[in-house]
């Protein structure tokens, strides 16, 4: 059998057999600081040239969204952008600071800060329509044909509706005071957002996507266990449900700690979780997830990024490989990695096809 990058790269998360070890590094926070003649040419020509398998991740959906009442105003000044959103209900305001360190707009006053702004917020999201843009997400995956694989995004919000009201609309701290002082009113927004996020999958598996995932930033640096078993778990269950039955395979996106997050991810059926780091970035080794996660689940990532800043060429060559030898008691049925960079075979005879294992490089 011949592989193409999409083919190749499929049977990489699937953990079939491929004919040699797919490269596919991710490019965000990089490519942004290439030369302007490199980034007019775009992401795919960049991995093509590099003799990579592109892996195109969040670069299409299958929906939509749009409102119809609520609008929006914004004010700059200076390094903030005040954020106005008029619902009919009552406006919302968030401010946003820019940091010129690291060229990035961080939100540093979310939009709902009490229970007086709940009318509002759910007013917001009853006010949000997801329409279908299946024949375009169709378009772009043609377009890209056999040159690579395009992991569509999920989500009204990008996320599931508790990761998004943690991080984008109330705020880590607030939201969890909130969660324990109202929570009636916290479920019924939560309930809200996901019926939303329902509606993009359910777009998703109409079409001829096959690989997605949402921007979770998973980690127990902001969230408990108990409280992801409770309100993102069952949400992300009910979409691996729907997208399994149209034979669609979602990646689980996570950031930082993720060592006792792992399990219930596992659970809500995700076909690989993204990125496994050890410390200081993250607080779990490849080895140590290995020893808890059913077979089935991939695992994307396990370098740490300070090795890249830190290492030598050979001594990240020599990390590398130790880390291919420790997967080596993984099943091999199986892949143990993910997408991005380096990868694992089998240690059967180099004219048979070698099974997959590739782990994030950025």
């Amino acid at each position: 059998m011949e592989f193409t990058s999409k083919r190749r790269l499929l049977a990489a998360i699937r953990g079939e057999e491929t004919d040699h070890i797919p490269f596919s590094p991710f490019l965000a926070y990089y490519f942004d600081f290439l030369p302007r003649e490199v980034r007019e040419k775009g992401q795919l020509e960049y991995l093509k040239a590099m003799g990579a398998d592109p892996l195109l991740r969040g670069f299409i959906s299958a929906y939509t969204i749009r409102r119809r009442e609520c609008s929006v105003t914004e004010k700059r000044e200076g390094n903030k952008r005040y954020i106005t959103t008029h619902t009919p209900k009552g406006d919302l305001h968030s401010v946003y600071t820019y940091v010129e360190e690291a060229n990035s707009w961080f939100l540093t006053e979310h939009p709902v800060k009490d229970i007086e702004d709940f009318p509002a917020a759910m007013a917001l999201y009853r006010d949000m329509e997801v329409e279908e843009n299946i024949r375009e997400a169709d378009r772009q995956v043609e377009l890209l044909g056999e040159e690579g694989l395009h992991v569509a995004l999920v989500g009204a919000e990008m996320k599931s509706a508790y990761q998004h009201m943690l991080e984008h609309l109330i705020g880590t701290e607030n939201l969890i005071y909130l969660t324990m002082d109202y929570p009636d009113e916290i479920r019924e927004l939560v309930d809200l957002i996901a019926e939303k996020n329902l509606k993009t999958v359910e777009c998703t598996a109409k079409s001829r996507i096959e690989v997605c995932l949402s921007w979770e930033d998973s980690s127990t640096t902001n969230l408990s266990p108990t409280l992801y078993r409770e309100y993102i778990q069952p949400e992300i269950t009910a979409w691996n449900r729907m997208l399994r039955e149209s034979g669609k395979i979602y990646i689980q996106h996570a950031c930082g700690h993720i060592k006792d997050l792992l399990l219930p991810m596992a659970e809500q059926g995700v076909t690989g979780i993204e990125s496994i780091s050890p410390p200081p970035t993250g607080n779990v080794t490849l080895e140590e997830a290995n020893a808890v996660l059913p077979p089935q689940v991939s695992l994307i990532g396990g370098i740490e990024p300070v090795q890249f800043l830190n290492d030598s060429v050979n001594e990240l060559l020599e990390y590398v490989d130790q880390l291919c030898h420790n997967e080596r008691a993984r099943p091999l049925d199986i892949p143990t990695g993910k997408f991005c960079g380096v990868q694992e075979s089998s240690e059967r005879s180099p004219q048979s096809a070698r099974r997959t294992r590739i782990r994030e490089t950025a």
